[in-house]
């Protein structure tokens, strides 16, 4: 749709001065009864809308970040300035996300008032960690009242030059940082008896040419209130800790007296004295001038941190946090799990914490405290895992979008970050391939067919992309070197050439194009695929495949399995894998050999050693995670930067597919078919899950009692289900199934 469409005469407004975050008011009457009334709003930031002195909705961060409009070359800023160059040469398409919400009930006969305070969000960021920022333009609001009255007459209050603005109390609302100067908030400016005789009217700005989609992607909302525990107070500041790795914000307490500087600093560890540690900080910290109010809490933005401090100009003695706000996107879990094993258990339950946290304004992030950005490489990799165990349905339609207005139109390529945010690294396998995995998962998990008609030319436009751009038939990008990571943040120096990754990932990508081709009756593309196919495989066996040995790479960070996983090797190469990691018994990987290894492992019949990775005691292991006391997964195994990032969560998947054993056949989509076929693991003698799938709620469970294993397996009506356990074989009902078996 376009932007008429949504709001018909309404434009795009702003103040008049250079406040970019402004109070935004407009007065209107109504001379009837109202029968129903919609506001069909589109902030180009983040905002909080009232009417007639009462706020909307709890929603936080309205609305989704997206890849609004195009920038000026001149406004951004990147460092290195190189960045720059890749992104400006390229034509991206651009969305606007629209919401829409029932205000029938605020709304009476005679006078009323419509308002909003206006921050940055991801239209203008201000600066992360690094200096970088993002800067569309400023920050501007469009909107439109629909109102049906009693008598049938349909009115449109719509923004334009009569609205009215006042500077509000926001210093700066960008998305890594927020000052309030809460001397300047005024709480009753959307009351209908409010005098604004000395607000200014507001500018209009015309609309971009975008596209404008319905928001239908769930909010970020306060999911709950947690209490923090003081650990440590100096003269100048108390030290809280709350327990868990969390995003949200603290509510601080103070009876400070007019006009102190109350200051939040944020980080995930404390130093070796017991001080918040600066490294983890990440530059993360929130003003607040007092006006002699009791609480004092962020608008919009949120952090991501373990500890907090708090620090006052006035007496600290007056200064208190009893309660904290866990915030993030509305996506509900919807899987189970649970087995006899602590380690496994921290597994999936500190990477369901994680993937909640990282599920922010409409995208899946890499961390929430740090950079908060949609990395293809980290979505993609993770994004079979997120559809699976939550109700993630509507942010990945979201993210789709995202992922498909960040190609460029004219060569192909992908960037490394949905939507774009210049600087950031990535590659033409691991990262660009998610314009094929992701709208393949989706298909896959919902059987939305209209997903893969929609992407199976972009899909074909990356290989254009990526064929270009090879060398001797091996993926790497000539033009774009420092976009061209391979296996990243693994243990040790990565050992695994970047070429090698990318096309082992690129093959995948492009088999299951042969099968979108073939889904969508594109089969004379099939053998042009299939041939390409050939092409990649061979160029990585040329430069890769050690005759004598049997191994890629020297057999080193799961090198075989990223082979094995596209169909290359030999006998020796998986014998060479099972040998390697049955003696290291742990994980010497990063963001995708920790996919691929276990489940070539579980995948081949070694479940044993696969599990070994899982329960490693090794000094890059889970184990020593959870032994340090971490509730959400990092970014590294060691030494790691970030202390929230769901990228080493893949793992989990293998859980519910390989260990429990719930999987769809190959010919499935939204588990119509399903195979329960559980591993034979000793270690594990109690264990149960679940998955609500599109079909239905899917629940295996087993315990092992004298000498046999006693399952239970719950299949929901309408599916074909069949039952593999050892020599075990047969098809399962709806509803609860029990199968006992030899050990």
């Amino acid at each position: 749709m376009n932007f008429t469409d949504f709001f018909k005469t309404a434009k795009y407004v702003h103040a008049s001065s250079d406040d970019f975050f402004p109070y935004i008011r407009k007065n209107f009457n109504i001379d009837a009864k109202v029968k129903s009334a919609k506001l069909v709003l589109s902030a180009l930031g983040f905002c909080d809308i009232f009417l007639n002195g009462k706020k909307i909705t709890d929603d936080l961060y309205i609305t989704p970040h997206a890849m609004y409009n195009p920038q000026k070359t001149e406004e951004l800023y990147i460092n290195p300035r190189a960045f720059t160059e890749a992104y400006f040469n390229d034509e991206l398409d651009y969305s606007v996300y629209v919401s829409v919400f029932d205000v029938t009930e605020f709304l009476s006969s005679g006078k009323n008032v419509f308002g909003l305070t206006l921050a940055g969000g991801w239209y203008y960021t201000g600066p992360d960690k690094y200096g970088n920022y993002r800067n569309f333009g400023r920050p501007s609001v469009a909107f439109r009242i629909e109102l049906t009255l009693e008598n049938g007459q349909v009115i449109d209050i719509v923004s334009d030059d009569t609205c009215k603005w006042k500077q509000s109390y926001l210093t700066f609302a960008g998305i890594f940082h927020e000052e309030q100067d809460e001397r300047k908030e005024i709480k009753d400016f959307t009351n209908v008896d409010f005098d604004d005789s000395d607000w200014e009217n507001v500018v209009e700005v015309e609309h971009y040419d975008s596209k404008y989609i319905l928001n239908e992607c769930p909010p970020n909302r306060i999911i709950s209130w947690h209490k923090p525990t003081l650990i440590k107070q100096t003269e100048t500041e108390k030290l809280y800790d709350m327990g868990f790795t969390m995003t949200g914000f603290p509510v601080v307490i103070s009876d400070d007296e007019v006009g102190q500087t109350i200051t939040c600093q944020f980080g995930e560890t404390l130093d070796e004295n017991g001080n918040l540690d600066e490294f983890h900080s990440y530059s993360q910290n929130c003003v607040f001038i007092t006006d002699g109010r009791k609480e004092h809490y962020l608008r919009f933005t949120w952090h991501g941190y373990r500890y907090f401090t708090v620090k006052t100009t006035g007496n600290l003695d007056n200064i208190s946090v009893e309660k904290v706000a866990l915030t993030f996107a509305d996506v509900k879990n919807t899987s189970t799990f649970e087995c006899n094993l602590d380690v496994v258990n921290f597994i999936y339950n500190a990477y369901v914490l994680t993937q909640r946290e990282n599920y922010q304004c409409g995208v899946p992030c890499d961390c929430p405290q740090i950079e908060r950005k949609g990395y293809t490489g980290d979505g993609q990799v993770l994004c079979e895992l997120g559809l699976s165990l939550f109700d993630s349905e509507k942010l990945y339609r979201k993210w789709l979008n995202d992922i498909s207005d960040v190609q460029d139109r004219k060569t192909g390529f992908v960037h490394n970050t949905a939507p774009v945010f210049v600087s950031c690294g990535g590659g033409p396998g691991g990262w660009s391939v998610a314009i094929v995995n992701v709208p393949y998962a989706f298909y896959k998990q919902f059987g939305d067919k209209t997903v893969l008609e929609r992407f199976y030319p972009q899909m074909k436009k990356y290989k254009e992309f990526i064929d270009d751009e090879a060398i001797d038939n091996l993926v790497t990008i000539k033009k774009r070197k420092a976009h061209c990571l391979g296996d990243w943040n693994g243990p040790v120096k990565p050992l695994l050439p970047e070429p090698f990754c990318n096309s082992c990932m690129y093959v995948e990508a492009l088999t299951r194009m042969v099968e979108v081709a073939n889904i969508l009756g594109y089969t004379e593309d099939v053998s042009a695929l299939e041939a390409r196919i050939e092409e990649v495989k061979k160029a990585i066996n040329d430069t890769y495949f050690d005759e004598s040995t049997g191994d890629y790479c020297g057999n080193e960070q799961a090198s075989n399995a990223f082979a094995l996983n596209i169909g290359l090797g030999d006998e020796r190469t998986l014998k060479n894998l099972v040998n390697r990691y049955s003696e290291l018994q742990g994980f010497d990987t990063g963001i995708f050999g920790t996919k691929y290894l276990p489940k070539i492992l579980f995948k081949e019949g070694y479940p044993e050693v696969a599990m070994s990775l899982y329960t490693s005691k090794s000094e890059a292991s889970y184990y020593q995670w959870m032994k340090d006391g971490e509730t959400t997964l990092l970014e590294a195994w060691s030494n790691a930067r970030s202390h929230n990032h769901p990228m080493f969560g893949t793992p989990v998947l293998w859980l519910y597919q390989y260990v429990l054993g719930i999987r769809q056949t190959e010919d499935s989509v939204a588990f119509k078919k399903v195979l329960i076929n559980p591993s034979e693991i000793s270690a594990i003698t109690d264990i149960k899950g679940s998955l609500l799938t599109p079909s239905g709620k899917i629940a295996v469970a087993y315990k092992k009692v004298d000498g046999k294993v006693e399952f239970t397996v719950e299949i929901p009506d309408g599916i074909e289900c069949e039952f593999k356990y050892k020599d075990v074989c047969r098809p399962l009902c709806a509803g609860e199934n029990k199968i006992v078996c030899d050990i």
